[in-house]
């Protein structure tokens, strides 16, 4: 952080008036001080321009954001929603030519919300997330140093406990093998030393990053934030990719002593008083892995198997609709909203009637945005729209060529599937990311993991699991599951699936080779139609036919 507090006055400046600055204008990207901040409120033009404190400036100083462009030297005024990047008016013509019109739009538009974006917030998360693991591997390397110092005295012990019977004839052995053995370990040591300068340094620089962001986050513009989110995105991923490569590299030693078998017979014949070996093996995989996102560390590292999964009903209740439940969504915050045919329901996380939200058609499915926003499905309208439900207002309209039924966020990316065309993924604006081409005439709902989706198909009554082109990864079939009609995910990639004609709700493992019934008619079930996980606090929310609601905690 920046300790020179002495900032000029611009307008002052260029008069030539030394005069220090007690704002900042992050507009004008310059200092005022007293006289030209009135100056600047008062004028028509800057009038809503954000001033700060001098000192919060400060903190925000060292975040490197570039407002121009690195090929052409003009003001990023535009940006390419095609290519996800912010570009100049020069730009356009030598490097977006074929892009669509309505992909170019003004960088203020692109800008608004910024400090509530995915971008900023899977950013936040990947620089913590980074910092935890470097954390981890700094910790691991120490322990595994300590493992070496402990083996080194257990050899010790072993020399001196033969040393002892043997000590005439092996006083000049034992300092040959001492010797080799400290040269050895030192040898180990000095490259040991080296991963770990690089992960304090690597730590150091990740705490200095995440300080900055949470500082650009609170002070800096809509501009700057969302600008630096992009440029210090692509400097996060560079080190992670670094660091990656350094950890794997990364190798454990082991240190032994082997014994001469016949010391004891052959004691005027040895000449050496033995060997000092290291194994050398690749560091621990959870070292390696270190750098991948956590959501698979923990479907790799913290599985537990499905059948110690265990339901326990916390509350149920009616909804106050003539409709057919369609979907449900618990919310991080624990607000409930269910989608009955007709209407959009909202009630608190006890079970109390909040309000109808409105809606612009008849609503199918729902997913969460953010504690603000959700996205819903409208099958009769073609349409997506993303509904800020804080404001009660719609904040984006989506276009679908078809019907649009079961729908899916994750880490900044909607899926949804069009009748007849397949999962489209769009990023929130409703920018067309891929469409996998698969049989959507049948799908009833579908869930987004960070690397996979999972659908069902009612025409082969199958749980489908795919990668995000289209590849199968496992299917699903039970005689006991039938009609299949909701579908959600747990943190470890399990899946929650509803039998409407066999009112049953079934867990299948993460890779698809075992399942458990956990619910059916026995525990209330009656043609079961929606299912919702909370991944915020291990929460399940199913929605039946008689328009009851029962939410059960997972444990």
């Amino acid at each position: 952080m920046a300790s020179n507090t002495r900032i000029p006055c611009g307008p002052c400046a260029y008069e030539s008036i030394k005069n220090l600055a007690t704002k900042w204008c992050t507009h004008c990207v310059e200092g005022f001080c007293t006289d030209c901040e009135k100056s600047h409120r008062s004028l028509k033009l800057t009038r809503d321009h954000k001033l700060i404190a001098i000192e919060d400036y400060l903190k925000i100083q060292d975040v490197s954001v570039g407002l121009t462009c690195k090929t052409h030297g003009k003001n990023l005024d535009l940006f390419c929603k095609f290519h996800s990047v912010a570009i100049c008016g020069v730009c356009v013509p030598s490097a977006h030519k074929t892009c669509r019109v309505d992909d170019i739009i003004s960088i203020d538009d692109a800008a608004e919300n910024a400090k509530r974006s995915a971008a900023l917030a899977e950013l936040e998360i990947t620089i913590s997330r980074t910092l935890e693991h470097v954390r981890h591997c700094l910790k691991n390397r120490l322990s595994a140093s300590a493992k070496i110092d402990t083996e080194e005295q257990m050899i010790k012990n072993t020399i001196l406990q033969t040393k002892l019977k043997l000590i005439k004839h092996l006083d000049a052995l034992e300092e040959k093998l001492l010797l080799e053995l400290r040269l050895k370990i030192e040898n180990y040591k000095a490259k040991h030393s080296n991963i770990l300068k690089k992960l304090n340094h690597e730590a150091k620089e990740f705490e200095k990053i995440k300080e900055q962001t949470q500082q650009m986050k609170l002070f800096a513009s809509d501009l700057q934030v969302f600008l630096g989110t992009c440029q210090m995105n692509k400097i996060i991923m560079e080190k992670i990719k670094i660091l990656k490569v350094e950890i794997g590299q990364e190798q454990n030693y082991t240190i032994e002593m082997k014994l001469n078998s016949v010391i004891s017979l052959l004691i005027n014949k040895v000449k050496q008083f033995g060997e000092i070996h290291i194994t050398v093996r690749n560091a621990d995989m959870q070292i390696k892995d270190a750098m991948n996102d956590q959501a698979q560390i923990q479907v790799r590292g913290s599985m537990r198997n499905i059948l110690d999964t265990n339901l326990h009903l916390k509350m149920k209740f009616g909804i106050r609709s003539q409709g057919q439940i369609t979907g449900c969504l618990i919310m991080s915050n624990e607000r409930i909203l269910i989608a009955a045919t007709f209407q959009l329901i909202e009630y608190d996380s006890s079970g109390k009637y909040v309000r109808d939200v409105s809606t612009s058609n008849y609503p199918y499915d729902l997913t969460e945005i953010d504690p603000d926003r959700i996205a819903v499905t409208y099958p009769r309208a073609n349409q997506i729209e993303i509904l800020n439900i804080k404001k009660n207002s719609v904040e984006t309209k989506i276009g679908c060529i078809k019907s649009c039924y079961g729908i899916s966020h994750h880490s900044g990316r909607i899926f949804t599937a069009v009748k007849g065309i397949g999962i489209m993924m769009m990023d929130i604006t409703g920018n067309i990311l891929g469409t996998i081409p698969i049989n959507t005439w049948a799908i009833c709902c579908i869930a987004g993991s960070e690397d996979k989706l999972y659908y069902t198909d009612q025409d082969h009554n199958t749980v489908n699991c795919c990668n995000f082109e289209g590849k199968i990864i496992w299917i699903f079939e039970k005689e006991s599951v039938n009609f299949l009609t909701g579908l959600t995910v747990d943190n470890n990639q399990n899946v929650y699936v509803l039998g409407r004609v066999s009112n049953n709700l079934t867990l299948i493992q993460h890779d698809g080779k075992q399942s458990k019934e956990i619910l059916n008619v026995s525990d209330g079930l009656c043609a079961p139609l929606a299912v919702c996980y909370n991944k915020t606090n291990n929460s399940l929310l199913l929605g039946y036919k008689t328009n009851n609601i029962a939410l059960y905690q997972v444990s």
